[in-house]
């Protein structure tokens, strides 16, 4: 959770409780609905692949609804503050776009402020990668193969012929299938704006966006062989943490035969390519300080206990709890799956409008509401009842006046389940308060620090020389290189400076 700025923001008035619990049910069949309801044009030939598609959308629908997950994207998981690697991604993928079979649409590529390896790409040319994974590239090429990868997604139409069975998947938690069903219909509450569309590509998908990539690749003379070096890297990421699969292998599924497949495709494109460019020291001078793996900053569990430094406040959630923290929102799931705690902004003024508004909605009924303090902290609180087409739901609503602020600090459940859990959430709720420990106050993320070494040295011998606050394995990884690895003399080195805050 962040201070509100440019890239995380509450919503203008704020969306009805009530409202917004109804809309996670209808807001994937509208958007499903969207994308197949309209007039059928017949099939027409795609540019980039040559195949024949039923036409669903025209291309100014498919431009809107990009657009309009764009500002989703650019809100709840937030753009990386780093104005000169945002150019540079830009100026890259406006290049390669600038070669594809739709230079035509309004491309748009953005660093995301997220720790996970991804990328990924949205309908009408809006492309994102991670941080997290920029930290695990070598050089321009591969950023190259991963971002022609993505235009060739969008060229080919992938999520337009798709559309239909897109299915939407939430960020951290995993929201909407880890809640009980009575409460999976309200995941966009617990959410707050978190839900995202993604498409899981097929393996015909993958297989061309491979081959747009590479042909976009050598079209701006980029080396098409780094894109196999992504492919090891990814490999690798996804053995080196207990078998987790990166978030870029999630969405895009491999196959046995898919690095033959490449293989091939990049004998074919060498032939054409001639000098191929791969940049890989001015792209590490890019990654110079870039924040790497999560930021304290923006907030930090220890044990149940949640810190945030930059807005000075503390919080604690309920022993068990499966907590997370995003952008524009703190929460956590009880162990049964049938409970919320929620932390967010009201973008009132005042405690008593923000309690007035929320307590005011149709179908809701306050209970007990009254105003008083919370570690003398100005507040307004209550109990509440919600009545929704599903069922009822219980909870609890304070709002609390802090820095210029107001908070809104909610917990929810059914109503047959209330009883069970009214004595841990009020006292979650109560449990507010400002921040003052200096140690969490003054808690810094860890960057990236790039070394030119002098000599020819092992990593380990690197690791000596130039004390990392990573495990030498981490090192490894985010150098494509082995943990007993050999460096050559002039070559830059990823190095992790700051310690880790556990």
């Amino acid at each position: 959770m962040k201070s509100p700025s440019i890239n995380s923001r509450p919503t203008e008035g704020g969306t009805p409780f009530v409202s917004r619990m109804r809309s996670a049910l209808v807001q994937p069949l509208l958007l499903s609905a969207l994308a197949i309801v309209v007039t059928m044009a017949g099939c027409a030939r795609n540019l980039a692949t040559g195949e024949r598609h039923l036409n669903f959308t025209s291309e100014n629908q498919e431009v809107a609804m990009g657009q309009q997950a764009d500002q989703e994207i650019s809100a709840s998981l937030g753009l990386y503050a780093d104005a000169a690697l945002q150019k540079y991604v830009q100026q890259l993928g406006a290049k390669l776009s600038a070669t594809s079979e739709r230079p035509q649409l309004p491309w748009t590529f953005r660093v995301v402020d997220d720790p996970v390896v991804n990328a990924f790409a949205l309908s009408g040319g809006f492309i994102y990668v991670t941080r997290g994974i920029l930290a695990h590239l070598s050089n321009e090429a591969e950023l190259a193969g991963v971002m022609g990868h993505e235009i060739g997604h969008v060229t080919a139409q992938h999520s337009v012929h798709h559309m239909a069975t897109q299915q939407l998947t939430q960020l951290g938690l995993g929201i909407g299938t880890i809640l009980k069903p009575e409460l999976q219909r309200y995941a966009e509450i617990a959410g707050a704006g978190l839900g995202l569309l993604f498409l899981k590509y097929s393996r015909d998908d993958e297989s061309q966006a491979d081959e747009l990539g590479i042909r976009y690749m050598t079209r701006t003379h980029h080396d098409p062989h780094q894109l196999s070096e992504v492919m090891t890297m990814l490999d690798r990421v996804g053995g080196g943490d207990e078998g987790r699969v990166p978030e870029w292998l999630a969405t895009h599924p491999s196959s046995e035969n898919r690095r033959e497949h490449i293989a091939e495709l990049i004998k074919t494109a060498q032939a054409t390519n001639g000098s191929a460019v791969i940049n890989r020291e001015s792209y590490l001078r890019r990654l110079d300080g870039m924040v790497f793996g999560l930021n304290p900053r923006e907030g930090f569990f220890k044990g149940t206990t949640f810190f945030q430094p930059d807005l000075k406040f503390r919080f604690d959630f309920p022993s068990g709890w499966k907590t997370a923290n995003q952008k524009q929102t703190v929460l956590a799931v009880s162990p049964e799956q049938d409970a919320i705690i929620q932390i967010t902004f009201s973008s009132k003024k005042s405690t008593a409008e923000a309690a007035n508004e929320f307590f005011s909605q149709s179908g809701l009924t306050a209970q007990r509401a009254g105003s008083g303090s919370i570690h003398g902290l100005r507040t307004s609180s209550g109990s509440f009842t919600a009545q929704t087409e599903q069922g009822v739901l219980q909870g609890f609503a304070a709002f609390v006046e802090y820095h210029g602020r107001v908070y809104q600090l909610l917990g929810y459940t059914s109503q047959p389940r209330w009883r069970t859990y009214e004595s841990g959430m009020t006292q979650a709720i109560k449990s507010f308060n400002r921040l003052t420990d200096s140690k969490m106050l003054s808690v810094q993320p860890q960057r990236l620090k790039i070394v030119t070494i002098n000599r020819n040295m092992s990593l380990t011998e690197f690791n000596r020389q130039y004390p990392s606050g990573a495990a030498l394995e981490v090192l490894a990884l985010i150098n494509q290189v082995e943990s007993n690895g050999q460096l050559r003399s002039g070559q830059q080195v990823k190095r992790v400076v700051g310690e880790k805050f556990e």
